[in-house]
Parts: structure tokens; sequence; C-alpha cells
């Protein structure tokens, strides 16, 4: 548990991140649209390649696919580094993707199964939102330094020096310890992958909490995962060269999910899980029209608004869920959860591609709300009913208009069978 954030800190002290647009761009040499192409080799490794990486960490230890996928991220950033031509990228990004997909879910799930281990499975969100801000600090360090660095050395080998980073990671993890997995007192079996792959469908499929509270999920951090590509065009488009300015005012924005995710328990605490992860649809829709209708350099402070997003809702949402996923399940389920997201992103990143490069910023950021906003707004309401009926508490906001009051919160019949939340620890 000492090693863990250690290990996440080294992983995302990134420094090419902040500029990765702009080298794909200019050193790479591709095109909005090209690089809206290329997304999909990267979305089909994370939408298919997340249960089967999580029924492997749940059979083969997950240890063995957090230090695989490691050894891929190298591998990544120093294709990445030397790519110059379209397929030359597509292959950077497949192996981006695979890097991505063996080690999602499987954190998360090494991380319960220690805690479990050690009799503290209820601090889960406290040290998940702890290390998940280290990360962040990494990634604003990052941020900050991108672009000194490469004022210095150049993008290239700002690129490289990502590998760095990486491989001090990977070393780190041979100071953990493989954690046993037990459910009620037995020792975890090793299904075969269907089977896992059957027991985490099914699960699903007869828990509604469990398989809204994964549609939601997916679709927020899909509808966050835009302004990774846009916050760079957006102040490029407002006359702000590559340098410190360049990358110094992208790290508000990363601050803010650093204090969302440090005080994530403590929102959780006063406000609810449930009420503070469902208000924030309304955050991402609000800041994408805010955006679109200023269209002014200091609109760069409406993304703060998703960094606190971003920061709160994984911790949350996965805290949630692994109290009702049984130990030999987590990893899997887990995994499903970051597929849902990927699945989103693979129709949707060709067409966004093409119309970021087809059309003015604005029109983009108009275009995601419209989309995403009313998918999110009927989710999140049957995420919140089957959390009611399952026995959950949502306080109600005395501004909450009545119709959307009658909707969210008024009394449900409660169905014959009403799957109750499980504590498997």
């Amino acid at each position: 548990m000492r090693l863990y954030p250690l290990f996440y800190f080294f992983h995302d002290l990134q420094f090419w991140l902040p500029l990765w647009i702009v080298f794909a761009i200019d050193g790479v040499g591709l095109s909005w649209a090209e690089i809206g192409a290329i997304g999909p080799a990267f979305y089909v490794i994370t939408s298919f390649g997340q249960a089967p990486a999580g029924a492997i960490a749940d059979r083969f230890g997950r240890l063995r696919v957090m230090r695989a996928s490691l050894v891929i991220y190298i591998a990544f950033i120093l294709w990445f580094a030397f790519a110059g031509s379209f397929w030359e990228a597509a292959i950077a990004w497949a192996l981006w993707g695979l890097a991505m997909v063996t080690l999602t879910g499987t954190d998360s799930a090494f991380l319960h199964d220690s805690l479990q281990a050690m009799g503290r499975a209820r601090d889960f969100e406290r040290l998940a939102g702890r290390a998940f801000a280290v990360r962040s600090v990494a990634m604003v360090l990052a941020t900050f330094g991108g672009g000194i660095l490469a004022g210095m050395i150049g993008t290239q080998l700002t690129v490289i020096s990502g590998a760095i980073g990486t491989a001090i990671a990977l070393l780190i993890t041979f100071g953990f310890r493989e954690p046993p997995r037990q459910e009620a007192g037995q020792d975890a079996k090793t299904p075969s992958y269907l089977s896992l792959m059957k027991q985490t469908l099914q699960l699903a499929a007869r828990t509604p909490t469990i398989r809204y509270s994964l549609i939601f999920s997916a679709l927020l951090v899909a509808a966050l995962v835009p302004e990774f590509y846009l916050i760079q065009p957006f102040l490029d488009r407002h006359g702000i060269e590559v340098g410190w300015v360049f990358t110094a005012l992208q790290a508000p924005a990363r601050i803010a999910t650093v204090f969302a995710a440090g005080l994530a328990f403590w929102l959780a605490m006063r406000f609810g899980l449930v009420r503070t992860v469902a208000s924030m649809p309304f955050w991402v829709v609000g800041v994408y029209v805010g955006i679109a209708l200023l269209d002014h350099l200091g609109a760069i402070g409406l993304f703060v608004l998703l960094g606190i997003a971003r920061g709160a809702q994984m911790p949350l949402m996965e805290g949630y869920l692994n109290r009702r996923i049984p130990s030999h399940l987590r990893a899997t389920a887990l995994s499903l959860n970051h597929m849902g997201w990927a699945l989103i992103m693979l129709p949707f990143l060709p067409i966004f591609g093409r119309v970021v490069n087809d059309h003015p910023l604005p029109t983009v950021f108009l275009g995601l709300a419209a989309f995403y906003g009313p998918l999110l707004l009927i989710i999140m309401i049957l995420w919140v009913r089957a959390d009611r009926q399952e026995g959950g508490r949502l306080r109600i906001p005395p501004a909450v208009p009545a119709l959307l009051r009658e909707v969210l919160w008024k009394p449900q019949q409660r169905p014959a069978s009403v799957p109750r939340p499980v504590d498997f620890d």
C-alpha cells in the first residue's frame, strides 16, 4: 500500500501528454481526420480486450498482467516517438490500447484485494481516491513541465522521456505481493475464462444497480474523453503557441482533478455517493455549452469542472461496484466498466475527428452537449431509481424542479424480489 501511489506517480509522469496532439500533427504529420481514423485501432482493443484482460488477471494474477502492461506501454512510447506515417501511428495506437486494457480494472482489483487481505476493504474509496490524486499530481507536474522540456530538448525527446518513468514504475512493481482472494473464508478458485465472463454478465443482467451503474459510468467517462483531444486545439485557436504557457494553461483542470480525487470520499459522505455522481452530467453539458458560447481564452477555466468530474467519479463509481461484486469477479466486472466507454468511442471517434477537421470548435462543443446530454440524463434516472429500489438513499435537493423530482424520487413499488447490496468482505 505504501508503494502503490509511488508506482502510479511514475507511471503517469508523462511529459508528452500535454503535447501529444501537437506532436501527432507536426511531428508525425497526421491531420485531424487521420487522428480520428486511427482511433478505432485503440478502441477496438480497449473495447473487446477489457473483459478478457480482466479474466486473465483473475485467473493468472494481477501482478503479472500489470507488469505486462508496463512493458507494452514502454514499447508504445518508443514506437510513437519515431512514427512517421499514418500506418505507423495506427500501430502505436494499437500498442497504447493494449497497454491500457491490461492495466485498467486489474489495478483496482489489486488494490481492493490487498486491502481485503488486511481487513481494510472499506477503505477502498479513500485509498483509491488518494492514489488517483497522486496520479493527478504526476499529471500536473508533467503538464507544467512538458512545455518547458519540449522547449529545451524538442517534442520527440519529450515523448521518449515517458519511457523512463514507465520503466521506474515497472521496477517498483517488484516490491508488490500478489494478494490472496477469498470469499466467505474459502480460497478463491481459478475458473475458466468463459465461466468468469458468464458469471459476470449474469450478475450484471440480474442486478439493476450494477447494470445501470456500469452503463452510466461508461457514458460519463466517454463524455469526458473529448476534453483530452480538444484542450490543445482550443489553446491553439486562441493564439497560444507551444511552450510553458501552452502547457501551464492546461494545469488548472489537472489540479482540480487532484483535489476532486482526494475529496471524493468526503463528498460521498457529505452529499451521498449516488447524489454526487448523478449531478455530474449537468456539469459536463453545462461546460460544453459554456465553452461554445463564450469562445474566449477565458473559457479555459470551465475545463476545471471537467477535471473535478473526472477526479471524483472514478473512485466513487468503482467503490460502488466493488461492494456489489464478489472478489473472484471484480477484475472482470471492472474491466467491463472500462469496456463500456471504449465501445462508445469506437464509432464516435472517427466521426468526431471529421467534425473537428471540418467545423469550428464552438460547433464541436455544442454537438458534444447535444449528443451526450440526453443519453446521460436517461441512464442516470434509471440508475437512481434502481438504487432507490435496492434500498439506497438519495436526499432531495430543494432546488430540484417538480417534474424532475417526480421522475427521480417518487416512491417506487418494490418488486417481489429486490436485489440487495451484499458486502462480500
